[in-house]
């Protein structure tokens, strides 16, 4: 099911200063794009082209230097660009979804619960959070005799698989993928896979890096090709 545009980017810009250096690289350069409910729309493309820098500056994880990232959320259109640190909390709570290479997560919390986490800060009671990340999880193929470990005793797919449940269980309307897939074996990817196309039929906006471009041509709608800027020197 696909429906309305969801995010806008416009014209977006990041640079990153070398102090010691005295140069700075360009990571994002004048980059435009939308992101539809119910599509995923992947940005492919050399390293150092920005990928990630893109996704970070959604997140608000950097700050954009120039541009503008609209996102029509449950609260009406925000600039993720330019908005106060509130609404981008909001945006993350309620509208944003991210699901980074590495699983960032309390040291001792069963995987369970850490799935359910994005659910519990939305309101949904502990019971229901639960049951909801276990289907999350048994969709991904993790063991249950793992479900009430904590994932730092996991290997790196098996981490990965908690990770990508946390960011499916929410339903986000705009779900960031970071390389969701990299750690993954080709059964474990083929699980992943068959969750993201469920997620976007489900109307979820999706926008994502993929490591190997046979997942873009599996799992994308729309491609969002970019080039490596080159660098510029360090403005004083």
């Amino acid at each position: 099911m696909t429906g309305s545009c969801v995010l806008t980017v416009e014209d977006l810009a990041k640079h990153f200063v070398l102090h010691q250096q005295g140069r700075s690289i360009p990571g994002i350069r004048g980059v435009s794009f939308t992101v539809s409910a119910g599509r995923v729309t992947a940005l492919a493309g050399p390293s150092g082209a920005g990928k990630s820098s893109i996704l970070k500056c959604i997140h608000r994880t950097y700050l954009p230097e120039a541009g503008r990232i609209l996102l029509d959320g449950h609260a009406g259109m925000v600039d993720l660009a330019h908005c106060e640190e509130r609404e981008v909390l909001l945006a993350r709570r309620h509208d944003l979804g991210f699901v980074t290479q590495f699983l960032h997560c309390l040291p001792r919390q069963p995987a369970v619960d850490v799935v359910a986490a994005p659910l519990v800060v939305r309101g949904v009671g502990s019971t229901e959070a639960r049951e909801r990340a276990v289907l999350a999880l048994r969709r991904l193929d993790l063991p249950e005799r793992l479900w009430d470990l904590p994932p730092a005793t996991f290997s790196g797919g098996e981490r990965q698989r908690v990770n990508l449940a946390r960011g499916l269980v929410a339903r986000p309307r705009l779900l960031l993928l970071d390389e969701p897939t990299a750690s993954l074996d080709p059964q474990a990817t083929d699980k992943a896979i068959e969750a993201i196309a469920g997620l976007a039929g489900e109307g979820v906006a999706i926008l994502a890096i993929f490591h190997d471009p046979d997942l873009i041509d599996r799992l994308a709608q729309d491609v969002v090709r970019l080039t490596r800027p080159e660098e510029a020197p360090c403005a004083a």
